[in-house]
Formats: structure tokens, C-alpha cells, sequence
């Protein structure tokens, strides 16, 4: 028989305690949540998501089929389940709290032994577990299609590799179609970067290897020597002449018209005497701002010239326009407060005439020359430019466009090696002979191009010198810098049948032996072919591979495609680990292509390709979970309909991150708050990820090298694990709060 206060077994059922394991609640909540999305039948476009996909991608063109397809399937793939999952995050993730607060349900789980807390944080993770399903389905589907299409694809570059062998030019030009019928096109690889490249340099004719000490170009090739005049005394030679100038030319311009007043008077035409005589008075103001401008940046270059050492050399030519400057700006301001036009005459005719004497400087340069071997007697055609900088002389500096920076070069041909003086003029008009015209504003860079195909044109360090307009002799940069031609990031060498020519070295450190694994050792190598090459024109380059240290090297002669990367083979008995050097060279005329650091690297094994894919899929689902807990978050304050409408907005603006900072005031307030917060680490970080406080959502989304067949590390994903858990947490507590002020209750 029961006691009196003891209640009925049914009672205690009803009334049990709450849990203390908040896990299980929301394990159950997430449960709870996984039915709902079946019951609502959204399972359905598992299956749809996979026939869109085959759809798609088996009627899509594909440039070569052998080289395009199966990455070009797996980035479809990745692409449609990324929108599936953007599809449940942002719709599905919206509706299920707001669709239980219409029906009061969330008033009777938040009354019941479930907090808020888990309520959200049991949504997200339903909503998770929904994705993860749903892109299981269509990842297995995907990859049914991919081994499917691969067999084909095998077959295809079996058949291929087989009407290719009787006509193929050179051995190597088969390693990247034999590679796909040995293994298949399902492979992923890891790659082994080059740790310095590209280094452009010039290959030599045998036995005619010049002075190490000197830097040379070849001509026709696109390479520059440059040296940053910066930190040279010719732009205070020219900012103060041209301070002078324009001080002597508004003083001019006042006398001149006084004395058009005076002359106007004369003849009786008031009118004219009127206007000329407030011309003269306003040019007479600015002749005194441009005295008092060109004193003062007279009085800092005194400063540094007292300050330098050793001590600069006296600037006599300057010394004498300050004086004579002085004289000048005296008598200008001996000029009576009350100048009329009465007095007029008596004033003007006290103040004397102030003449600058002509500017010139001389640039010394000491040039070694080469004709190339074809034509030993033929001179070799130079460009010297001084090339306007638009931001100073620092690293950010710019260069002014080729229109205006045309102006400023001066094209010769040198017969010998020797020492060249070049005249350097303030003028903005054409002058006859051999001289260069200076700008006249920015910071200035001189540039050394070499104009013909083979010649040589070299110079040590030290070779540039400045005389100044006094006749004193200053040195220039001490070395010069090697540029070569470029475009889209991508270095660009020139190709030529005979030595010299232009040679890309890339240097691998030291590769332990241990990654190379027990099959092949493959060098692949990609390439930009020159658009503007003839279409006629077959392209063949050589690669020579030198352990440094070592007199052995290995040459490979092929042919580069565009439009897939080259495959070579590398004898182990060669090379088996260690350091390792790749010359690059284009061996035919008119020609060129582009490299990037990354052009020459080794392809090591990457392990199965169902595991990438794996990992590739996880960090779509991981996008995902990421995006429903921003839903679920949104849904806890707003209603369905603008839980959609606000997810949308932030899907798109965390998606479009790099296109805000880069194109968007509010990039440019944050590129601004950068550089004026200089080098801190503190401030870098700061502006890099709170100006603007915008996650970069696209970061979670695995590499487009994924479907290229590049292997995805497991670091990269544990970092993606972490960022998205961080990102989770932020959106339950978040939702948990919210959810708090929002009244459930009718």
C-alpha cells in the first residue's frame, strides 16, 4: 500500500528531474530536428542534386578530354554541393524555431527540462547531421560517376597515346598522357615547391663565361637594369632649380605686368591700365610665396649638405642663385604697402632683374657590351630612361604610364664597352642630341633596356654617377637591380635557338628521400605560352636538372602545352633526394612563356583519391554547419520570412569579403588605417580582421587545386575544424541570448 505523500508511479514519470547530462537534451532536440527535415521530405534533393550534377557535367564541353574531365567533374561536384548546402543553411536552418514558436511547441520544450541553450545549440546540430547525410548521398553518387567516367577517360588517353607515338617530336612530350593510361585520371598528388624561383639569368656560349661580378641582360627580352635615384642629391639638384624657376617666373610675370599698366596709361586706355595693374599685384603675392618656398627648401638642403658625411661638396651653382635670389626678394620687399599706380613707375624701376643661368647635370654610366656571335661587328642598341615614381622611392613606389614615361628615354647604340656620359636637362620640350630629360615631380628611377636580339649589355656595381649642375661628382646607387618582364605575376623569358639565352633556375634545397616514395620521380612543369607568338610557331624548351656541387646534369628536350601541364621523369639513379637545381630555357625564336614560383615542382603521391575527395566534402559540410548556425541564430530574434532575407545578405557579403576590401570604400578606410598604423604587427591584425568585422566564409570551402588532384592536408582541414567550431559556438551563444529577450509564450 502506497504512503499518503508518496505519488503514483505515473506522477513521478511526469514530474521527473532534470537531467544532469545537458548533452543528452540536445542530442535529442537534434534528433528532434534530423525527423523533421525527413518528414519534410528534404532528402529528395540528395538524389535530384545527383542527377543535375550528371547532367551537367556530361553535357558540358571540355577543351581536352583526357586532361579536363574528371577535374572538371570534381569541381562541378564540389560546386553543387556547396549550393545544396548553402539551400539548407540559409532556408531550412530559418524555418524550424520560427515555425515552432507559430505553434507554441518551443513555449512547451522551453518550459519542459530543456533550456534555450540547448534548444539552439540542439537545432544547429540537427541541421548538421541533415547535411551531413544529405551530402553523403551525393558524394557517393559523385563518385560512382567519377570511376565511371575515369575507365572512359583511360581508354581515351590509351588510344590517343597510341596515334601519337609515330609523330610525337620528343620522348618526354608522352609523360603526361602515359601517366594517366598507367594510373588512371582518379590520382591526387602532393607537390614539392621550389624554394628560390624563378631566377632569371643568361645562359652563356661555352667557354665564354663573362665576369661573375657583372649583371647582364640580353637583349630583346624584356629584362631591365634599374636603380632607384631616391636616395641621390638629383632630386634636391632639380626641386630647387625648378623652386627658382617658378619664383623667377612670377616675379617676371608682375614686372611684366606693370609694366603693361604703365604702357596702357600711356595711350590713355584706363580700362586696361585697371586690369594689368591687379594682375601685377596679385602675381607680386605669389612672388613672394614662391621667394619664401625656395628660400626654405634652400635652407633644408643646406641642412643636410652641413649634416652629411663625409661633407657633401660645396654647391656653388646653388650658393650663387640664393644670393642672387636674395638681392631680389630685398628689393621686392622693400616695395612701398601702398602701392599705387602713381608710385608705380619709381618702384618698378628699383628692382632688378633676376635670370637663372642654365641647369645641367650629366648622368656617367659604365657599360660592358656583347654583339652576339652571329654579328661580332654590330653595335648594340641601348634605351636609358629616367622613369617618373608616383608614390616616392619606396617599395610601393609606381611607375607613371608609358605615355608620359616615353618622354623621358633616350635610345643610342654603343659600338665598344666603355664609359658613357649622358646630359640631363630640365625641359619639357623636345631637344636635339644625346640627352635625357628629367621630370619634373616624383622621385626618380633610371631604367637600361637592351634592344637587340642577342646582344649582351652588363654593368658592375657602382656604375652609375651623377655630376651636378657646380660640376661636383656624387656616386649613385650601389647596385643595380635585375627585372624581368612581367605580367599577371607570371616571369616572362624570352626564346632564342643560340646562345645566350634567357635561363629560369628553380632550386629545391634539400628534398628528404623519404617523400619520394618508391614509384616514379616526376617534375611537372606548366607553363603561359605568349599569346601574341605566331600560331604556326612550335614551341620547344629544355629542362636541365644539376645536383649543386656536382658536375652531373640531366637534359630533357619537349614541347610545352597550354593547355595542361608537362610531365617529366627523373631517373632515380640521378637523383634520389637532396638538393636539386631546374634550368629552364625556351629554344625557339620569337617566342616566349610565362613562369610563377610554383611552374616547376615535384609530384609526389597523394594517397587515394576517395580520401580527398572525402576530405573536400567535409569542408563543404563543415561550410555548411558554419551557415546553419547563422540561421538558427537569426531565427531565434526574427521571423522566417527575414531570417531568409538577413542570412541571404550575410551569405553574400561573408562570400564577397575580398571584393569589399578591394574595390569598396570600406576596403580603402581599411587599407588607409594600415598605412598609417606603419609595420605593427598589432595594427596589421587589427585592420586585416576587424576593418571591416567580416569573416571570410569562402575560406572554409576547399582549394579549386582540389579538383586539379591536389591533395588536401590534414592540417588544412584541421584548421577548417577549428575556425567552423569557433564559428558554431559563437552563433549557439549568440542564439541562446536572443532567444532570451524574444517571447514565446502567446
Amino acid at each position: 500500500m502506497n504512503s499518503p505523500t508518496t505519488p503514483p508511479p505515473d506522477s513521478r514519470r511526469l514530474a521527473a528531474p532534470r537531467s544532469p547530462w545537458p548533452f543528452r537534451r540536445t542530442w535529442a532536440v537534434a534528433l528532434l530536428t534530423f525527423r523533421q527535415g525527413l518528414r519534410m521530405h528534404l532528402w529528395i534533393m540528395a538524389p535530384l542534386v545527383i542527377l543535375v550534377f550528371i547532367a551537367v557535367d556530361w553535357h558540358s564541353p571540355r577543351f581536352d578530354p583526357v586532361f579536363d574531365t574528371i577535374p572538371a567533374a570534381v569541381g562541378t561536384a564540389l560546386f553543387i554541393m556547396t549550393a545544396l548546402a548553402v539551400v539548407v543553411g540559409v532556408f531550412f536552418a530559418t524555418y524550424s524555431i520560427p515555425a515552432e514558436i507559430e505553434t507554441r511547441i518551443a513555449y512547451t520544450l522551453t518550459t519542459k527540462p530543456v533550456g534555450r541553450l540547448e534548444l539552439v545549440a540542439g537545432k544547429t546540430l540537427g541541421m548538421s547531421l541533415l547535411l551531413l547525410a544529405m551530402l553523403g548521398i551525393v558524394g557517393a553518387g559523385a563518385y560512382a560517376y567519377f570511376v565511371a567516367r575515369g575507365s572512359d577517360v583511360q581508354a581515351l588517353a590509351e588510344l590517343r597515346r597510341k596515334e601519337a607515338l609515330p609523330r610525337v617530336r620528343y620522348e618526354a612530350d608522352l609523360g603526361a598522357l602515359e601517366a594517366v593510361v598507367r594510373h588512371g585520371p582518379l590520382r591526387t598528388y602532393c607537390y614539392r615547391r621550389p624554394d628560390i624561383g624563378p631566377d632569371i639569368g643568361i645562359h652563356h656560349p661555352l667557354g665564354s663565361a663573362p665576369d661573375s661580378n657583372v649583371r647582364w641582360i640580353l637583349g630583346d627580352s624584356g629584362a631591365r637594369l634599374r636603380w632607384n635615384l631616391a636616395a641621390t642629391p638629383l632630386r634636391s639638384w632639380r626641386d630647387l632649380y625648378l623652386a627658382f624657376q617658378v619664383a623667377a617666373q612670377t616675379a617676371d610675370a608682375a614686372r611684366g605686368a606693370f609694366r603693361l599698366n604703365l604702357q596702357a596709361r600711356e595711350a590713355g586706355d584706363e580700362v586696361t591700365a585697371r586690369e594689368a595693374f591687379g594682375v601685377g599685384m596679385q602675381k607680386l603675392r605669389d612672388a613672394a610665396d614662391a621667394w619664401d618656398r625656395a628660400a626654405r627648401l634652400w635652407e633644408n638642403y643646406s641642412r643636410v649638405l652641413a649634416r652629411s658625411t663625409p661633407p657633401a661638396p660645396a654647391d656653388a651653382f646653388y650658393r650663387r642663385i640664393a644670393a642672387s635670389m636674395g638681392n631680389a626678394a630685398e628689393a621686392f620687399a622693400r616695395l612701398p604697402a601702398d602701392l599705387t599706380e602713381e608710385n608705380l613707375f619709381e618702384s618698378i624701376a628699383r628692382i632688378p632683374d633676376f635670370r637663372l643661368p642654365p641647369w645641367q647635370a650629366q648622368l656617367i654610366l659604365d657599360l660592358a657590351v656583347r654583339a652576339p656571335p652571329e654579328a661580332p661587328d654590330q653595335p648594340t642598341p641601348i634605351t636609358l630612361q629616367i622613369v617618373p615614381l608616383t608614390l616616392g622611392g619606396g617599395q610601393g613606389a609606381e611607375a607613371v604610364p608609358d605615355t608620359e614615361a616615353a618622354r623621358y628615354a633616350l635610345d643610342m647604340e654603343i659600338a665598344d664597352p666603355g664609359t658613357l656620359t649622358i646630359p640631363l636637362i630640365l625641359s619639357e620640350s623636345e631637344m636635339p642630341g644625346d640627352v635625357l630629360r628629367l621630370p619634373a615631380r616624383g622621385d626618380l628611377r633610371l631604367e637600361l633596356r637592351c634592344r637587340g636580339p642577342g646582344h649582351l649589355v652588363g654593368v658592375k656595381p657602382a656604375a652609375v654617377r651623377l655630376v651636378g649642375p657646380a660640376g661636383e661628382t656624387v656616386a649613385g646607387p650601389e647596385d643595380s637591380e635585375l627585372v624581368s618582364e612581367s605580367f599577371r605575376r607570371r616571369q616572362w623569358i624570352g626564346g632564342r635557338s643560340s646562345e645566350p639565352r634567357q635561363v629560369a633556375v628553380f632550386r629545391f634545397k634539400d628534398v628528404p628521400r623519404e617523400i619520394l616514395g618508391l614509384g616514379d620521380t616526376s617534375v611537372e612543369v606548366d607553363f603561359a605560352l605568349a599569346a601574341w607568338s605566331p600560331t604556326t610557331l612550335e614551341t620547344t624548351a629544355r629542362i636541365t636538372f644539376l645536383k649543386p656541387g656536382e658536375d652531373d646534369s640531366v637534359s630533357i628536350l619537349f614541347t610545352p602545352e597550354m593547355h595542361h601541364s608537362s610531365l617529366l621523369y627523373l631517373d632515380r639513379k640521378f637523383w634520389n633526394g637532396g638538393p636539386l637545381e631546374a634550368r629552364l630555357e625556351c629554344l625557339t625564336n620569337g617566342d616566349s612563356f610565362g613562369l610563377l614560383p610554383e611552374s616547376v615542382r615535384l609530384r609526389l603521391d597523394g594517397g587515394p583519391f576517395t580520401l580527398n575527395f572525402a576530405k573536400a566534402a567535409l569542408r563543404v559540410w563543415l561550410f555548411g554547419t558554419v551557415l546553419a548556425g547563422a540561421g538558427v541564430f537569426l531565427s531565434t530574434r526574427f521571423s522566417w520570412f527575414v531570417s531568409i532575407f538577413a542570412a541571404i545578405t550575410l551569405f553574400i557579403v561573408c562570400m564577397s569579403r575580398q571584393f569589399i576590401l578591394s574595390a569598396t570604400p570600406v576596403g580603402e578606410a581599411a587599407r588607409e588605417l594600415s598605412s598609417r598604423a606603419g609595420e605593427s604587427s598589432l595594427w596589421t591584425w587589427l585592420t586585416g580582421f576587424f576593418v571591416p568585422p567580416i569573416p571570410n566564409l569562402r575560406s572554409l570551402l576547399p582549394d579549386e587545386s582540389v579538383s586539379l588532384g591536389e591533395v588536401l592536408p590534414l592540417a588544412s582541414l584541421a584548421t577548417t575544424l577549428g575556425w567552423a567550431a569557433l564559428a558554431v559556438f559563437v552563433t549557439v551563444l549568440l542564439g541562446a541570448y536572443l532567444f532570451r529577450t524574444r517571447e514565446v509564450a502567446g
